[in-house]
């Protein structure tokens, strides 16, 4: 990609940017290497809060 001008961290950055809004954090610390922390904080940067889907996880338990 360099050899094309592109930046790698911007590409990087693009590309998680775009897993987050389709992948719970969790999923995407482990795609790409980073920790729960990081990925639930790119989640919130991405304005995608997982929370309410967590929510109905677990009133759906029995």
């Amino acid at each position: 990609m360099k050899q094309h001008g592109l930046s790698v961290r911007a590409t990087r950055n693009t590309a998680l940017m775009e897993a987050i809004t389709d992948l719970p954090p969790i999923v995407v610390a482990d795609l790409f290497g980073i920790s729960p922390a990081t990925a639930h904080r790119w989640s919130q940067l991405a304005g995608k809060s997982w929370a309410p889907y967590l929510a109905a996880r677990q009133r759906s338990r029995p």
